[in-house]
């Protein structure tokens, strides 16, 4: 895996499930020993701040100030890990001066490795901007993510050259089904959901948890099938991509 990865992710719509992903791979970093940085981009609803009150850095990039600040931290030569939770209303913006400031080749040089996770959904328009992000940063890494929580795309778009492109593509996250009640706990944000993997599992611990044992025990096989997923996209960006097929 790459000493250095700035995670962006993102996702035309909204509701797809950016800011729990975008949640998870900071998690991930945590439970690795990092202290990673995040941002929010949403400086509206700050959900991915509300799970990380005390580390998440909130940007409007509506602002110049918070523009530069944001490109300039995620490609400075240090170590911790980035995750970016990009705002579907701020997307554009955000790639826009992605390119407009050559950061994947100012990050490369600093030894960070960008990394762009999007999400996709039903819906065609979701899978062409898709395609379109990979082939325009072809230069930066690009994690195709499929959410069980969303409805399937229609056969007719199954059938799309973007559907079929997407799933021929070696870096892919996928985030399973989840009963409704604990998905419920998984988006809650005051959930630590790191101090949640390295609790002890044990029913002894029944009477002093909220949770009964199945529910952590569910929970816990649900995030460990995530994140040895996560991982194993980290692991691949350094390999060549027809070993990944």
């Amino acid at each position: 895996m790459p000493a250095t990865v700035a995670a962006m992710v993102c996702a035309l719509h909204a509701h797809s499930g950016k800011t729990l992903l975008a949640r998870l791979l900071a998690e991930h970093f945590i439970l690795k020993g990092a202290s990673p940085l995040i941002f929010d981009t949403d400086a509206a609803e700050r959900r991915l701040t509300a799970c990380f009150p005390y580390d998440a850095i909130v940007l409007d990039l509506a602002r110049v100030r918070d523009q530069m600040a944001l490109f300039d931290t995620l490609a400075k030569p240090f170590a911790a890990p980035r995750v970016v939770d990009v705002s579907h209303a701020a997307q554009e913006k955000f790639f826009a001066l992605m390119r407009d400031t050559d950061f994947v080749f100012e990050a490369r040089v600093n030894g960070v490795v960008p990394v762009i996770f999007y999400i996709t959904d039903r819906d065609r328009d979701s899978l062409d901007e898709a395609v379109a992000l990979r082939d325009r940063f072809a230069d930066c890494a690009f994690v195709a993510v499929e959410n069980a929580f969303l409805p399937r795309p229609n056969a007719a778009v199954r059938q799309g050259e973007a559907y079929r492109a997407l799933a021929a593509h070696p870096l892919r996250v996928f985030l399973p089904a989840l009963d409704e009640d604990l998905a419920e706990l998984v988006e809650d944000p005051g959930r630590s959901l790191s101090a949640l993997m390295r609790a002890p599992l044990s029913r002894s611990e029944d009477r002093r948890n909220e949770l009964s044992f199945d529910a952590r025990a569910e929970l816990r096989a649900w995030l460990m099938t995530v994140l040895k997923d996560v991982h194993r996209a980290l692991a691949g960006l350094d390999a060549p991509a027809e070993a990944l097929a």
